[in-house]
């Protein structure tokens, strides 16, 4: 017979929720076995090179605030772009083990640097249209929390000189598309940020690869309440730890992730 309190400690553990994220629900929506993949085996994620890419581009960017290059008005712009861009030079550096592990030409690698770069100088110029220099930095990385809700964020940037505040994603994909998933993921930052400031702000994503990129998604609070609907529902359908209760519906899920020992290539 198992004991009485076996059986709770194993019902107490079905029916805990687990946190959730923007791209753990995005990625339930897209396939239920990369959610169950990523968050419930945990595995880690094959490296790629725009995840790659896209990290050292969002960590010359936060180095750009720490470092207080927001202060450099009075810099000769080509100063001031060399320095920025030496920022994103070190980042990338930074990257060299990950960039040998995927095995490209360096013709492919010194592409996508320069590429990379370009965005930089797009970030730079919108930075200075939007008189950067004059205006309060942002708040960068934040990691926000909805304990009613068991979902969190961490987001790019959000700026509180203003009313209403706005957020901020940086994004370094090709299209400049507003798609249903960035929608997804913007309208769970204003959830998140409205339930820690009381406020619901503006929204927006910053497309780097664009000259002024910067794209506004106003949040209301029809888009609040469908986005706790969706949370709930995803908390429902993600309670369980078995693997059939998470078909893979895209047929490609399982490439995304590292190997696991002894299932082979």
């Amino acid at each position: 017979m198992i004991p009485i309190e076996s059986k709770q400690n194993k019902k107490n553990e079905k029916n805990k929720k687990r946190w959730l994220s923007p791209s753990s629900i995005n990625a339930y929506l897209r396939c239920p076995r990369k959610f169950f993949y990523s968050q419930i085996e945990k595995r880690p994620s094959r490296l790629n090179i725009h995840l790659i890419r896209g990290i050292a581009v969002h960590g010359a960017i936060h180095q750009f605030y720490k470092h207080r290059l927001y202060h450099s008005g009075k810099m000769p712009f080509s100063e001031f772009k060399k320095a920025v861009l030496n920022l994103f030079k070190d980042e990338w550096e930074r990257k060299t083990r990950a960039l040998r592990a995927l095995n490209l030409t360096e013709e492919e690698i010194r592409f996508f640097y320069e590429d990379s770069k370009k965005m930089m100088i797009n970030f730079i110029h919108d930075f200075i249209k939007a008189k950067g220099f004059n205006k309060d930095p942002p708040k960068m990385e934040k990691l926000l929390f909805s304990h009613a809700h068991k979902v969190l964020g961490k987001i790019d940037a959000f700026y509180t000189g203003r009313d209403p505040p706005l957020i901020v994603d940086y994004k370094t994909c090709k299209s400049k598309e507003l798609t249903e998933e960035y929608k997804r993921q913007l309208a769970i930052y204003a959830l998140l940020y409205q339930e820690t400031y009381q406020q619901l702000p503006l929204v927006a994503i910053h497309y780097l690869r664009f000259p002024d990129g910067l794209v506004v998604y106003r949040i209301s609070p029809e888009i609040i309440r469908k986005t706790k609907d969706l949370i709930r529902n995803i908390h429902k359908k993600t309670k369980s730890k078995d693997i059939r209760d998470y078909p893979c519906v895209c047929g490609w899920c399982k490439t995304s992730f590292q190997i696991k020992p002894g299932e082979g290539s």
